[in-house]
This record gives structure tokens, sequence and C-alpha cells, in this order.
């Protein structure tokens, strides 16, 4: 790619989210279009409900989408559903006026002014129980309830705290429990009170389950999924957190769970009804990157093996840079149904730009969730790798080219992201350390521990992307720094990590400007997603970072900044991305401009 192809390239592409775009000709000759909308005062309500509310459509801030269509009579509308909104948050003598200020010919401006008056208080909050509560029972219901005396009154906490009291009976064993409420509401003197009653009625209890349209899968496999049993008293809850369960197995394109009231015995049978799904599949499919070129993958999978739910894997992931190999064993409900034990057996090779490795791989490991979304996981593998085609000045970095590892591992992982292939929200933060020990028969003794942080926020329709790598490799023993094999150590650099430096180009180099790894990594990632049209997005984002080549070696002004832009467009295998970076400090003999084409987020 020669300078002036770089520096067009980057004007292309600056222009794409800079330069400003022409406006969208108008549909209708003498239509008034809106510019911007502007409210006022909002208060508590947020404005995302608000234009939810609304019927006149908001511009984009996007300059070369079409402006929408201004109309006064859905605008007077909208004023009314704003008011009928905030009444329902208390505001009950809420005012609201709107101003059209002509722009020109053909645009308007509109303000929105919200004067939301007083708030109304609730004075007196009355929850009487029949039978009665014990006194512990009575103060849980009561913390739960998000309406209370001497604090704000609006519907919409009046009927949460309904919905929270039914919602607590029927998890308690009173399905039929009646409920009657009275909200009074002085709107002179802004107060409120609230009356609630509960005849809770007959208590009942879980009796017998049976399983129907079963065929091929165990009974006893649905049976250990189900979270209550026979003499429980009943619970919603429970019947909906079973029906996940049994769903989450993956043998099953429906799950229903019917319950049966005997009024008599006050007891609750249940009727679980399961439509099963083919339980072999094979997936395909094909991509193209700038770094491994063209790569495809093929998966089959064979669920319920030999019976006891246990899934048989075999992949085959091939590109120019990576082809591996794979079968792994899933064996879940190890010792509970909160563990699995997963066992791979793996060849793989790798042709990177200073080294190839081979590698033959036997991993057995143990996963279980701990609590809500955190997992806890332990491994044991054993590596035979071997080395070849080794670069000349890079074999001074390499004492070996032949390797027997044993690892011992164990991490910690959190998520709450919303979507895998397209996050809009959430977190993951993730722990891992590996111990290769020369006492289990391994050639090296060293410790490898990666710690990361990847966070997604969604505000005014972008999407806030960030990401921090933290990586350590600490030998001991009779393992120096470069005793370290060079397949395990850190590089950084190309469409996933830096995109300001070619593929593992950042971090320490041989004389010929050959990758060699190192054994610290600082690496962090800032992204800022939009919408540009339908399926169309853009990005900028800004990376940071570096490898060093010792242990503990954080050298701060060492490391590296690129700023960037991008585009993403939305398929079902994730978006196909274009991503162009410009690094603000290069390395001499590094081109500063770099070009990535691949298919997925970053991070």
């Amino acid at each position: 790619m020669n300078l002036s192809y770089k520096y067009f390239l980057l004007i292309y592409c600056i222009s794409i989210f800079l330069c400003p775009f022409p406006v969208f000709s108008q549909d209708e000759p003498g239509e008034i279009y809106i510019s911007k909308i502007k409210l006022n005062n909002i208060g508590a309500v947020s404005k995302k409900e608000i234009t939810e509310n609304m019927a006149t459509e908001f511009p984009s801030f996007l300059p070369w989408k079409k402006k929408p269509v201004f109309d006064e009579e859905i605008l007077k509308e909208d004023v009314i559903r704003i008011s009928n909104l905030y009444k329902e948050y208390g505001f009950y003598d809420v005012k609201i006026e709107y101003l059209i200020e002509q722009k020109n010919d053909d645009f308007v401006d509109v303000i929105i002014d919200i004067d939301r008056g007083e708030k109304t208080v609730v004075k007196d909050f009355v929850l009487d129980v029949k039978p009665k509560l014990l006194d512990e029972e009575y103060a849980e219901l009561l913390d739960a309830a998000t309406v209370m005396s001497n604090e704000d009154f609006s519907q919409r906490e009046y009927q949460k705290t309904k919905n929270i009291i039914a919602n607590y009976f029927s998890n308690k064993g009173y399905p039929f429990a009646e409920i009657k409420s009275e909200a009074l509401v002085n709107r002179e003197d802004k107060w409120a009170k609230v009356d609630i009653s509960v005849n809770r009625g007959d208590k009942y209890y879980f009796g017998t389950v049976s399983i129907k349209g079963n065929k091929d899968i165990d009974d006893k496999i649905i049976s250990r999924e189900i979270l209550y049993k026979s003499g429980d008293e009943y619970s919603l809850t429970m019947l909906d957190r079973t029906r996940l369960a049994i769903f989450g197995l993956g043998y099953f394109k429906s799950v229903v769970i019917d319950p049966v009231f005997n009024e008599e015995q006050k007891v609750v049978d249940t009727v679980i009804s399961v439509e099963q799904r083919k339980l072999g599949s094979v997936k395909v499919g094909v991509g193209f990157g700038t770094e491994d070129l063209f790569r495809g993958q093929i998966i089959w999978n064979h669920k319920n093996l030999f019976g006891g739910a246990r899934d048989l894997e075999v992949s085959g992931k091939f590109s120019f840079l990576t082809q591996r190999l794979s079968a792994s064993l899933i064996q879940p409900y190890l010792f509970d149904r909160d563990m699995d034990f997963i066992s791979t057996l793996s060849t793989s090779r790798d042709d990177f730009p200073s080294y190839t490795s081979e590698s033959l791989n036997f991993s057995n490991k143990i996963k279980k969730k701990i609590y809500n979304n955190i997992n806890f996981y332990s491994s044991f593998d054993i590596q035979l790798s071997r080395l070849s085609e080794i670069s000349g000045s890079t074999s001074d970095f390499v004492e070996d080219d032949g390797y027997f590892l044993t690892f011992l591992s164990a991490g910690l992982d959190h998520s709450t992201v919303d979507n895998p292939l397209n996050p809009t929200s959430g977190r993951s933060l993730s722990f891992n350390i590996e111990s290769s020990l020369g006492v289990l028969g391994s050639d090296e003794d060293f410790i490898t521990s990666v710690l990361e942080f990847i966070g997604y926020k969604e505000y005014k329709n972008i999407v806030f992307a960030k990401r921090l790598d933290i990586g350590l490799i600490q030998p001991f023993g009779s393992t120096d720094s470069l005793d370290v094999p060079i397949f395990k150590r850190f590089f950084t650099g190309g469409s996933t990590t830096m995109r300001g430096f070619p593929f593992q180009e950042l971090g320490p180099l041989d004389s010929g400007s050959e990758p060699v790894g190192g054994n610290t990594l600082l690496l962090g990632n800032l992204e800022g997603r939009f919408p540009i049209y339908k399926k169309l997005g853009g990005v900028l984002f800004f990376d940071y970072g570096n490898v060093f080549p010792d242990e503990f070696d954080f050298d701060f002004g060492e490391i590296k900044y690129a700023v960037g832009t991008g585009l993403r467009f939305d398929t079902i295998i994730g978006p196909l991305r274009v991503d162009f970076g410009y690094t603000l400090n290069p390395e001499p003999e590094i081109d500063r401009f770099q070009f990535f084409l691949s298919i997925g987020h970053a991070f």
C-alpha cells in the first residue's frame, strides 16, 4: 500500500463521518420539517420515556438523515400524552406548552416547556393481610413495596406495589390470594392515602409431576432440572425457573408446564409437556479477514450421546493463519446440576509471522456456576508442541523447538452482556491463572495470569464500549524469561487488539522486525458505535497498549496510542467490520496507517 493511497483512504474515511452530507430532497413541496426538538424541565422522567410516548419523531443528529415532517395536530396530541405520563408519576397539575420557532421556509425548531407543578405525597399507607403474617414476613413485604408513607406518590408505583404483593403471595403458596386496593388522591392539598387489603386464602403445596411428549431423552434428565419437589409450598417463580432450566438443556423446541389445582387437598400437580428437537446438527461457516484471509469452519454436534445428557462436538476451523481440529465431550450434572465436565482433544497448526507451531492438546475441565452469572472453572491440560520455520533473527529468542507442557489452571468469569454478537449493554469480567509445573512433567516453570474487563452502555442511541486487558507471565525455578515458549507469550496488534499496528507487531521485535512476544501485556480500547442508516453503522475508536519483554515490566512511557474510524453492517452472524486505524506515536519501520476487514466486533 503506497503512501499516496493511504492518505487518500484516510481522507475518504474521515469524510464519511466528519464532512457534511447533503440533505435528502423533500418528498412534498411546501412541507415543513423539524430541525430540533428541545425538552425543558423534564425532571426525573427520562427523555427516552417521553420520546417513546410521542408520535412526533425526533430528528437524528446525523446530518445525512432526512428530517421528520412537522405536524402541529400530532404535536398537540403529544402534549396530552406527555401530560398523562407526568400524571402517572404523581404530577397532577402539570402544564405543558410548546413553542414553534421558524428557522426558514422549510424548517422549524420545537421547544416544549414542562411545568411539573407540586408532587403528590403519600400521607398514609395501610397494608392489611388476613390471616395475619408473621412479623418478619410482614416487614419483608413492606420492604418490597414501592409505595411508602411520606414518600412521593405515583400511579405507576401504586400499580407496581400491587403486582409485587400479588407475586409475593403467589410464591409463598397462595395462588388465589384476593387483593383489594384503593388510592384516594387529594389534588388540591397534594396528598394521597393508599389502602391495600389481602385475603391470602388457602395455602397450596406442590404434588406429583408427570412428563409428556418425551421420546429419546431419559425422564430423569428432565426430572433433575425440576427446582421443586412434592410437599414444597407452591411458587409461580419456581415453575418459570424450571421451565427455563429444562429448555436450557437444548433438547426441546418447546417446554410447557401446566399446574393442576386440587382444591380439596390444596395440592398443585404439574404436567410438563415437551417437544423434542433433532439431537444432531451440522453448522458450516465461511469468512474473510485482512489478517487470516479466507477462513471457514464446520461443527458437528450430537446431543445426548449414549444417554446421560452427554454432548459430543467435533469442529474444524481453518484459515491461512490457524488450522484446528478438535473433539469435545461435555458431561453435565457432574456432581450437581450446576457443574459440568468437559474433555477436549485437539490438534492445531499456527502459521504466524515469526514461527510456525504444531500442537496436540488434551484438556479436562470442570466448570461450575457458583452464583447467578458467576462461573468458576478449573482444568488440567497436557500440550505437546513443535516449532518450525522460525525466522533467523527470532531464533535468538527461542530456547528450544519442542516442548512438553502440563498446565493447572483456574478462573472466574462473570457476564451480564445482553447480546454476544452485537452487545449494547452489560459487562464482562474474567480472571484466569495458569501454571506450567515441572513437578508435573512440564519442560518449563511459569505462571500466566490474565484479567479482562469489558463494558457496554447505550446512551442516546450510541453504544459506548470499553475493554481493559492486563496479562502477566512469571517464570520461576530454572526457567528464565526467554525460556517461556514463544507460543505462550503475549502478542498484540491487529484487528481485535491494537488497530494502529499490523497483526502481532506491537511489542518486542527481533532485529529483522519480526514479533517475538513478551511477558507483560497492557491493552485498552474505547469505542463509540452509532447508527447511520438501517443496518449500516459507524464507529470511532481509541486503542492503547503494548507488550513488554519482561515480567511486571509496565513501562507507561512506551504505551502506544491509535485512533480510528470504521463501518459496521449487521448480519445474522455478526457485523461485517471495516476499520481504519492511525497510530499517534508509531514505531520506526511500521506504517502508522492500518486497514482491517473482518466479521464481528473487535470486542
